[in-house]
Parts: structure tokens; C-alpha cells; sequence
């Protein structure tokens, strides 16, 4: 599938404009079975740490049945929004990987276009993953995003150093499985975008502070700013099960997952309305080891528009109170093979502005750090050239 009967074009600077192509992932080839590696076990603990009441304790052949079902309603409701899907080229996951480093026994799938890349603006930015199973995850997407890059020649795609994925690239504070600092891990999903910055998560799971640094003097580059996305709590999840705009002024966070008083201050002194949304209330099965926000990972289809999981009533609610239009649908059995509607899905073209910001407190600030920054250079300028003689040719004919 290229993009043929799409529109050939990447551009999408924010998590609610108005969705015309989507990429959304595939349960074909998922793996039952997880793969055996500690940063994976570190992830499958979250079922038992929360315990989620259970409305029915699907078995997973009988879970992954039901969520086929709902992912093919889930792409039906897309192409009826007019909205353009492409899907992904799955092969099999089962055979062991092994590389001159490390092997891993089995891969996972292709469910989550969005924990491997993110579109910041015209530029794709491809995670290293922090996963070994998940390592070679982007070559389901391959054939698709060589049609964009051909037909879009603008699109900048830019791909983040891969880990070691070694031993000595896990294991911080004594926690097997928990990526050390000293390579760039992310994963996409690590990442919230707000136009003209994007706020991204370290240490909360999948990223360390490498990768966020790594994504920051890459998106620098063009003209995006990276802003810190902290919280109270540690829980493992990405920023897309704890931090949800809907629409420019509205940002729902999970109980469980509040922000940290710069992030909170950040959002109000920029007049956002910031409301707490509860934690999640579906749960099928106990593989379903997702976050406790779960229920903000909606698919926003234009501004205040948004497709959410039809049980997660609470969240439904506090949307409707705040004008925006919802379209509920089921979704909860595909929760345990790879999160919810944002993780399946991939937007790649949005209808907006360009690069707009919405907060004018870091346009202010950005201004006093150039000032500063040109002043600094300068005077390192001056340094360097401190009794600095050219070597220049004597003879040489002007």
C-alpha cells in the first residue's frame, strides 16, 4: 500500500487539527506470547500493581477475537469520518531475532504506529525503540513511508541512532530492564505535540534523558522547541496515556498521572484549561498491563472532535461538558495487545496552521534566550580569537 488514493503528504503539527490520513496498525501477526527480555517483564508488571476490575476476563484468544472485530469498526468509523487509513505490510513475529549484539526469541507485532514514529510538522521522526522485540518493528512500515518520502518533497524523515540494547544498556537503579543513560532510548510515544513545541517525557518508561535531548537538538534544527513533561507519579506508560489535548485551551490529565507544578503552571499562565479526568474503567483481560490513563488515548479527528473507548463513560462525560463532540466506540479488548485508539493509529496529514504556538510565555522566553545565547557566542567568539594569528600563505598571488 503506498499513497495511492491518499494525499501524499506529511504535515501534522498538533494532536487535534482536522485528520485526513491516518495510518493505523494491524492485529495480523501479533504475538500472543511476549517477548522473553527484562524491559518487557518490566511493562507486564502493570496489571498486577493495579488490579483493575475486570468486566468479563477475556481469555486472549477470545480478547484478540473481539478486538479484531472492534479494530475493523474502529477504521470503518475513520473512512466514514472521509478520513484516508493505510495499513501496514505485517510479516511473521514468531522466529527468533538475533543480531552480533544480542538475540531476543520472538517480536511482538505491528499494532502501534505510534510508538515508532512521529510526525513533528513536515518532518517524521523514527524512534530507536527501547525494545529489542520491537527493534526491527519499523520495517512494517517501510514500503509506506518510501511512497511518502517519493511523493512529498518536502517531508524530512529522520531516523534516531539505535541502542546497543545490551546489558550495560539496562539495569539504572538496580531495575533490570530500565534503559541506563547512556545511549538515546525513546519511543515516539514519549512525545506530546503542541504546534510549535512538543512536550516530551524522560524516565517515565520507555525514554531517558538522552533521547529527549537527541529529539530536542533535532527538532531544533527545525525551529520546534522541546519543553520538559513531568509528573508527580511514576507509572509505566507513555505521554499519551497521562496527557491529552483535544483542542487548543483543553488538556485532560489521568488522576494518577498529575503534572508536576512547572508543567501545571506552564498551562495555566498560557490560559489552558487543564482538567483531571479520572483514571480508566474498562478492563477485559489481566494481559491488559496498560496505564492508568488509558482512557485519554482518543483519536482527536478535528478540534474538540474525538473518538473514545464507549465504556470509559467518566471521560465521555467531562468532554460533552466541555462542548466537544464525541463519537464513542469499542475498543477496551485491544487495550491488552498494544494500548488504545491514539497508540493504533498514526497521523500523518492534519488540516492546520503551521508551526503556530500556544503558549506566549515560551515565545517570550525563547526571545531572552537568543539574546542571551548571541551575546554568549560572541563573547566565546572574542575568546577563541584572543591572540589568534592566521596562518596564511606569505607568497601567495592575490
Amino acid at each position: 500500500m503506498g499513497v495511492e488514493d491518499g494525499f501524499g503528504v506529511v504535515e501534522s503539527w498538533n494532536e487535534w487539527d482536522s485528520l485526513r490520513e491516518v495510518w493505523v496498525g494491524t492485529l495480523e501477526h501479533k504475538n500472543l506470547t511476549p517477548a522473553t527480555e527484562d524491559a518487557v517483564s518490566r511493562k507486564l508488571k502493570s496489571y498486577s500493581i493495579y488490579n483493575w476490575p475486570l468486566r468479563d476476563g477475556l481469555a486472549d484468544e477470545a480478547c484478540i477475537a473481539e478486538a479484531q472485530k472492534q479494530l475493523d469498526n474502529f477504521v470503518a468509523v475513520l473512512k466514514g469520518e472521509g478520513i484516508v487509513v493505510k495499513r501496514p505490510s505485517p510479516f511473521p513475529t514468531d522466529e527468533a531475532l538475533k543480531t552480533p549484539l544480542w538475540s531476543v526469541d520472538r517480536m511482538g507485532g505491528f499494532t502501534c504506529p505510534r510508538d515508532v514514529f512521529f510526525v513533528a510538522g513536515k518532518q517524521v521522526v523514527e524512534a530507536p525503540m527501547s525494545w529489542k522485540a520491537r527493534y526491527f518493528e519499523n520495517l512494517a512500515w517501510r514500503d509506506l513511508m518510501m511512497s511518502y518520502y517519493t511523493a512529498d518533497p518536502r517531508m524530512r524523515w529522520s531516523c534516531a541512532p539505535k541502542p546497543k540494547l545490551t546489558d550495560d544498556s539496562f539495569g539504572k537503579d538496580g531495575e533490570a530492564g530500565k534503559p541506563n543513560d547512556n545511549e538515546i532510548f525513546f519511543d515516539a510515544a514519549d512525545a506530546r505535540r503542541f504546534g510549535k513545541d512538543v512536550f516530551f517525557q524522560a524516565h517515565y518508561g520507555t525514554a531517558n534523558h538522552k533521547g529527549r535531548d537527541w529529539v530536542r537538538r533535532e527538532l531544533s534544527a527545525s525551529g520546534l522547541r522541546v519543553q520538559d513533561a513531568e509528573f508527580e507519579e511514576f507509572h509505566f506508560s507513555h505521554i499519551d496515556a497521562r496527557l491529552t489535548p483535544v483542542d487548543e485551551g483543553l488538556v485532560f490529565h489521568s488522576n494518577m498521572d498529575k503534572p508536576a507544578q512547572s508543567l501545571l503552571s506552564l498551562f495555566k499562565e498560557n490560559e489552558w484549561n487543564v482538567i483531571d479526568a479520572g483514571n480508566r474503567l474498562d478492563c477485559r483481560s489481566t494481559s491488559d498491563n496498560c496505564a492508568p490513563g488509558i482512557h485519554l488515548n482518543v483519536c482527536t479527528i478535528g478540534p474538540g472532535v474525538v473518538i473514545v473507548e464507549e465504556r470509559e463513560k467518566q471521560f465521555i462525560k467531562l468532554l460533552r461538558e466541555e462542548g466537544c463532540d464525541v463519537i464513542p466506540v469499542p475498543f477496551s479488548a485491544a487495550y491488552p495487545w498494544g494500548g488504545s485508539l491514539n497508540c493504533f493509529t498514526l497521523d500523518v496529514y492534519r488540516h492546520g496552521p503551521a508551526g503556530k504556538s500556544y503558549f506566549p510565555s515560551l515565545d517570550r522566553k525563547a526571545e531572552q534566550d537568543a539574546a542571551r545565547a548571541e551575546t554568549d557566542a560572541a563573547e566565546k567568539k572574542r575568546q577563541l580569537s584572543e591572540g589568534f594569528v592566521p596562518r596564511v600563505a606569505k607568497q601567495r598571488k592575490k
